[in-house]
């Protein structure tokens, strides 16, 4: 009894040492962590695989479902819904590299970013297709639980993927529509009434918000019929998260990537935002799209 008594205290004691604070001269204390120089297949899954576990079973399925719970689209519009499953999504990848030494925000999302696209260009034609798998099946298992959509219809109705001459006509159709001279107005008009800015940054942003805005409430979530119903994937939020659900499959496709690229351009064009100056595959990229 003795024994196990002595043995529990020095268990408890060794406990609290593990967590107790070091001096500021230990070399512990002044440890600063540094990011790879580059990536190995190893790590790239390593990565992946974890952002997927955490996202699967961890803390950001519990902050999913918390999510899903906010179904009033008054209380709770869709454009503020999907940034925080995104915020909930770099979450995740930010717990994740931060302990393979990337910083803490978005510089560090970036430098890992540019890190796995390098990586990944490398790989054989059938690794790149392991990746984009892994990473479309996480991005769909997070709009069915961000959006609780119903996974028995999502089997019965696209347990196959869709063709491609479907998913080309689908985002040809898309693409005209967000390049229609009333949303081009649209996004002219809100974005020469923000107020003169100091902060080139802030200034972006805000543009960004507005291009989002209409892009989601005027083209996808607006007209008659709005334009999800048109294309068969049911009403409002839940028939948007739908379809970006169907359409990640065909998401590197060169003529849907053409198609998108090309209307985004315009859309940015009427925002008044210098495109020489950005990163061009963000200029292709939808404002609510799949992440890469």
């Amino acid at each position: 009894s003795s024994s196990s008594s002595s043995s529990s205290v020095v268990v408890q004691v060794q406990h609290r040492r593990s967590f107790s604070t070091l001096p500021p001269n230990d070399p512990q204390a002044q440890f600063k962590p540094k990011p790879p120089t580059e990536l190995n297949l190893e790590m790239a899954e390593g990565i992946q695989n974890a952002n997927q576990l955490i996202l699967k079973y961890g803390v950001g399925r519990q902050r999913l479902e918390l999510l899903a719970k906010e179904q009033d689209e008054k209380a709770l519009p869709l454009v503020v819904k999907w940034q925080r499953m995104m915020e909930i999504y770099l979450g995740a990848q930010l717990h994740v590299i931060a302990s393979l030494g990337y910083e803490t925000n978005e510089q560090g999302i970036m430098m890992y970013t540019q890190q796995l696209a390098q990586f990944v260009s490398k790989c054989d034609p059938q690794q790149q297709e392991k990746f984009r798998m892994v990473g479309r099946e996480t991005w769909r298992e997070m709009l069915i639980m961000a959006f609780d959509l119903d996974r028995e219809l999502i089997a019965d109705k696209y347990g196959e993927e869709m063709g491609i001459v479907d998913a080309r006509n689908t985002v040809h159709k898309v693409a005209s529509r967000l390049i229609e001279p009333v949303v081009l107005e649209t996004v002219a008009t809100r974005v020469a009434q923000i107020p003169p800015q100091s902060d080139q940054q802030m200034e972006m942003g805000m543009k960004h918000s507005i291009i989002q805005d209409v892009v989601v409430n005027e083209v996808y979530l607006g007209g008659d019929p709005p334009l999800v119903e048109e294309l068969g994937f049911g009403e409002g939020p839940k028939g948007y998260a739908l379809m970006q659900y169907v359409m990640a499959y065909h998401e590197n496709d060169p003529l849907c990537m053409q198609y998108t690229s090309s209307s985004m351009h315009k859309i940015w064009q009427a925002a008044g935002l210098d495109l020489g100056n950005m990163n061009p595959p963000a200029v292709g990229n939808m404002p609510m799209d799949i992440p890469k």
